[in-house]
């Protein structure tokens, strides 16, 4: 305002002191005619005077409002933050921090199960889950005996192949801190498949125990920063504590294991692009050979594929989506390789993640099989438990 008045002020003493210079030029002019004029630029300049004197009068009447009226609104804004209740206030900052906490603890159960994101220092989580996957397939089946390659004796007759497979799973994760985290899965199976014909025979076949147990170690090799996602890198165990197949000759028999360890190695990044968080990974698994009653096995090396994305629902509920891809090589056999050994499996799946509080959720995932080697549907619900062992 101080600024505004003394450029209005300078520009009309400029205007009186351009008209006195040029009159004071014009020296040929006679003496009365030039007293009039001064007499005239004086008025001039009185007027001038005024009117500078009722723009200042103007500003500082609008300084005083201005001011006036900031006044007002911090008086108000203190009147209204001392109106409201103390205890009011400290509840709705604890409602925020509390929601908070639920839409990152949603994230946080669906992320660290795909392996996308680490627990804190010192916290555990127990994860006791239930899964149940069902598949159909035909097979052709020799009722008799074979002569030659190309002479058989009997009946050649398909059959049609239900298979029910419900895998308990006793899931513990451990946060060490240094970012790195220790995973341990524990599976419990039952297995159950239905074989028919046409000519109405039907039999059944049964298994149940301990799967195949895991061990993990995950480290974040990459802070999420400007130019790249949080990335964490996976060291996998398998181990061959199921039923091995390769044990008995019979083809009869059911198992629960692949009778082999596996070593695999993965590589997850995720983005966080909110209310979403995108995330992919890749992993390769190597199985070492083994002497078995058929002979010398070597399975087949194996890589996989996931991306997904979890979305929030609200404060408490996630949806995610979620496309697996795993291929696996043919198998050889004393050296020699078994054509048609190998297997694809594709699922995309369906997520529900809904937080009950810091320490307690609720997962439930759908999978739908996209090849022949991957069950028709899988449904899986788990219940994570959170605790923390820090000071």
């Amino acid at each position: 305002m101080k600024a505004t008045r003394f450029i209005i002020f300078v520009s009309l003493l400029s205007i009186s002191f351009t008209g006195l210079a040029e009159d004071d030029a014009n020296v040929d002019v006679p003496g009365t005619e030039i007293k009039q004029e001064i007499q005239q630029l004086q008025q001039t300049n009185k007027v001038y005077e005024k009117v500078i004197k009722n723009l200042i009068q103007r500003i500082e009447h609008l300084e005083k409002s201005v001011q006036g009226a900031e006044a007002d609104n911090k008086v108000e804004k203190d009147q209204t933050e001392t109106t409201i209740d103390p205890e009011i206030r400290a509840r709705l900052q604890k409602e925020s921090e509390e929601n908070s906490k639920l839409i990152h603890t949603a994230f946080e159960q669906r992320l660290s199960k795909e392996g996308g994101m680490l627990l804190g220092k010192y916290q555990f989580v127990y994860e006791p889950g239930l899964s149940f996957a069902h598949s159909s397939y035909d097979k052709i089946v020799i009722d008799g005996f074979t002569v030659f390659p190309v002479l058989v004796v009997g009946d050649i007759v398909s059959e049609k192949v239900d298979r029910d497979i419900i895998t308990i799973n006793q899931s513990f994760r451990f946060g060490l801190g240094s970012d790195m985290q220790v995973d341990l899965v524990i599976p419990l199976g039952y297995e159950k498949e239905d074989s028919f014909r046409e000519d109405g025979f039907h039999e059944t076949k049964k298994i149940s125990g301990l799967g195949d147990i895991s061990l993990g170690l995950t480290y974040q090799l990459i802070k999420s920063h400007s130019n790249w996602p949080d990335t964490l890198v996976g060291i996998n165990w398998k181990t061959k504590t199921g039923k091995d197949p390769y044990r008995l000759l019979s083809s009869d028999d059911l198992a629960l294991g692949s009778g082999f360890d596996t070593y695999g190695l993965s590589l997850t990044s995720m983005a966080n692009t909110d209310p979403a968080i995108l995330y992919g990974g890749f992993s390769v698994n190597y199985t070492p050979g083994a002497g078995k009653v058929i002979g010398y096995v070597k399975p087949g090396f194996s890589f996989g594929l996931n991306l997904g994305m979890a979305l929030a629902l609200n404060f408490d509920t996630s949806l995610s989506f979620n496309f697996q891809y795993l291929h696996s090589a043919d198998t050889e056999i004393d050296g020699q390789t078994i054509r048609g050994s190998g297997m694809t499996t594709s699922t995309f799946a369906m997520g529900l993640s809904v937080a009950k509080g810091e320490s307690y959720a609720v997962d439930i995932d759908l999978g739908i099989g996209l090849t022949a080697d991957s069950p028709d549907f899988q449904l899986t619900v788990s219940f994570p438990l959170n605790f923390s062992f820090a000071n």
